[in-house]
């Protein structure tokens, strides 16, 4: 089963890899409403205050009930607040600014540990909540989007934030937008569309080589590699709001998120030790053994709700997992390895961000929010590895252009090609096929004497060399050599039986440039005798599991030996049955002669065959087409058991023709009966 042309997909992953590129980068360029206006970011004329605000009856904090006062503070931004002593609550406000927009709404993006948004005295969103501990509850997401009413022009919007550590840093991505809804509806889905167009890429280049390993049998990095790219396409996407608001911010995604998180980086060190060799680098066997162990273990305490802290063991032994694959494949490209430095090359590039991101995200998270490399790093490590992958599948081609150049050799591609199998890996033990063909035996007249002249060296040296002057005529004459059988020649044609016999009488005259070539090398001289017949036979295999043959099983088959035996009877050149003969389309072209009948072993019937003479010397054809009809009175006779009648005659026809090999060997028959 072929899935795909050769060199296709990796060609066509690279030139999509390159087009994304361009496409992204300029993707989030002019994508909004020029007519409409355009959103606008809150990053002005924010203030604070530190502390727990007192509530109303209502439960409703006193604080976002009345315009700030002196107790609040400026903020510009970006800006690192850190909170006194004992307090973990810092309150914001800003006044939102006029603007003609038909539906405005607010759009919350990177305001960490947000608690609640109140606006006219009114509470309008919430994201994290406290647990009965005390303790923030895990949050799966919301959607970051507002609708305000008509007068929001110059009111105040306030935010509780949560503050558990040390610090908070505020604006170094926007913290709020307010705009059109379906304008800022564009910014949320054109803010995921690199995340989501590269993980959907991803997941396409790992279920690409998973699914066609399903359908083959494929090379163990193929797998492995699609493994790796299908987490990686996975733990792109599932973060993404898009993917959550579809799935209405289900848990699934984030325990789907965070396996594939853990599982990234033992899928890169079992490609690492599959593309590299098992056997040269233990250590990487160690180091994925290691990560699927502590796998479970982190994904365990995540749905206890440290997921962040079950990320951190993962990170650090990433990191150094990535430095021990950095050394061992740049000192394998240092000894000479193309394929490492490839790998290397995308494989810096990776680490390189990756790095930069796991350092943002642990020490500057506002900054990993805005500025994630690892997508393009990624993109650039997966093109490299594709380029890699290439190089493997252009040198596997061409050595499997030239198995199959070899196999050739052994097993015809005809025979392939009637079984309807496009390699021999596909034949199975029991194909079989019925097809209408011209069966041809070629065979050297006592070749037995001829070999026990010369040593077993010289034997294959005088066969190859025979057979590589009738080979050839074989094949240019649309058939194709089924066996050798020792110094015999089996050979099937699938067209009509003109290709067979123009064949035949090709392979009588190289058989004479062939002996001139032997003369000069000291070969003995040979004759061939070939029989021809066309029926219905059955190609297939036989054997059992461990040990197939192709072979051609039928009558048809039984009967063009039995003639080619028949030559030496006859002392004819080329025999044909009758049927074969009367299937020739340009009968006329043949010179041919009726020789009797013959009983084949396993046949009720006898069957009528005829001499081809057209290899004879032009003066032998011209003497039997002028004898013919005397010739084939004398077989009457023959046949009819008036054997006296055909032994006179056939002496008659031996003074005319003395060089008629065919007269004598008649004339011993009849003095046989």
């Amino acid at each position: 089963m072929k899935l795909l042309p050769p060199m296709t997909f990796l060609r066509f992953l690279l030139l999509v890899l390159a087009v994304l590129f361009i496409f992204l980068s300029f993707s989030q360029t002019n994508h909004l409403d020029k007519a409409a206006p355009t959103p606008t970011p809150l990053s002005t004329g924010w203030l604070y205050r530190w502390g727990n605000s007192p509530n109303t009856p209502e439960n409703l904090p006193l604080w976002v009930l009345e315009p700030p006062q002196k107790d609040w503070t400026p903020l510009p931004l970006p800006q690192q607040l850190q909170p006194p002593p004992h307090t973990q609550t810092l309150w914001l406000a800003v006044s939102l600014p006029p603007g003609d927009w038909s539906f405005p709404s607010l759009y919350f993006q990177n305001i960490p540990h947000l608690l609640h948004a109140y606006f006219q005295g009114q509470l309008i969103y919430s994201y994290d909540e406290f647990a009965p501990t005390g303790e923030l509850s895990p949050n799966e997401g919301k959607f970051p989007l507002v609708f305000l009413p008509p007068d929001f022009a110059t009111e105040t919007l306030y935010l509780q934030v949560h503050v558990p550590g040390k610090s908070i840093t505020l604006g170094y991505d926007t913290l709020l937008k307010i705009g059109n809804s379906d304008q800022l509806f564009k910014a949320l889905i054109l803010k995921d569309s690199i995340q989501l167009t590269l993980g959907l890429l991803f997941i396409f280049c790992g279920l690409f080589p998973l699914i066609f390993a399903l359908f083959t049998s494929t090379k163990s990095y193929y797998i492995s590699f699609g493994w790796f790219v299908l987490l990686l396409g996975i733990y792109t996407i599932t973060p993404t709001h898009t993917i959550r608001l579809i799935f209405n911010y289900s848990i699934f995604w984030t325990y789907i998120h965070h396996t594939a998180f853990h599982l990234i980086p033992p899928s890169l060190c079992l490609f690492f030790e599959h593309i590299f060799g098992q056997r040269r680098y233990g250590i990487v066997r160690r180091l994925w053994q290691i990560h699927l162990s502590y796998a479970p273990i982190a994904l365990i305490f995540g749905s206890l709700g440290f997921w962040e802290l079950a990320a951190h063991p993962t990170q650090f032994l990433g990191v150094t997992s990535a430095l021990i694959l950095l050394l061992l494949v740049v000192r394998t490209a240092l000894n000479g390895n193309q394929e490492a430095r490839i790998f290397a090359l995308g494989f810096i590039v990776l680490m390189v961000v990756m790095i930069y991101d796991i350092i943002t995200y642990v020490f500057f998270k506002p900054l990993s929010a805005h500025f994630q490399l690892y997508y393009w790093g990624m993109l650039f490590f997966i093109g490299c590895v594709a380029y890699l992958l290439e190089r493997r599948f252009i040198e596997a081609q061409k050595r499997l252009k030239a198995y199959n150049l070899a196999l050739k050799r052994f097993v015809p591609h005809e025979f392939l090609n009637f079984l309807q199998r496009e390699s021999i890996i596909y034949v199975g033990l029991g194909d079989q096929v019925q097809e209408d063909m011209t069966v041809l035996f070629a065979d050297i007249r006592s070749f037995t004497s001829i070999s026990e002249s010369m040593s077993p060296q010289k034997n294959i040296e005088f066969l190859n060399a025979y057979l590589s002057y009738v080979s050839p005529v074989i094949r240019h004459n649309g058939g194709f050599i089924d066996k050798y059988i020792g110094d015999a020649v089996m050979a099937l044609f699938p067209r009509n039986a003109n290709h067979a016999l123009k064949a035949a009488i090709e392979m009588q005259f190289q058989v004479e440039e062939f002996n001139k070539m032997g003369h000069d090398k000291g070969y003995p001289r040979v004759n061939i005798g070939i029989g021809l017949h066309r029926g219905n036979l059955m190609l297939g295999t036989i054997g059992e599991q461990e040990r197939l043959q192709t072979t051609v099983i039928a009558d048809a088959v039984n009967l063009a030996s039995r003639l080619e035996e028949s030559t030496k009877q006859f002392g004819a050149k080329v025999i044909v049955s009758e049927s074969t003969l009367l299937g020739l389309e340009e009968c006329d072209r043949y010179l041919t002669r009726y020789l009797g009948q013959i009983t084949v072993k396993g046949k009720k019937n006898a069957v009528r065959i005829y001499e081809v003479y057209n290899c004879d010397s032009p003066s032998l054809q011209a003497k039997k087409t002028a004898m013919r009809g005397e010739f084939e009175q004398a077989i009457a006779f023959f046949d009819q058991g008036q054997y006296i009648q055909a032994y006179a005659m056939f002496q008659q026809l031996i003074a005319q023709c003395p060089e008629d090999l065919v007269l004598h060997r008649c004339l011993q028959r009849c003095g046989l009966m």
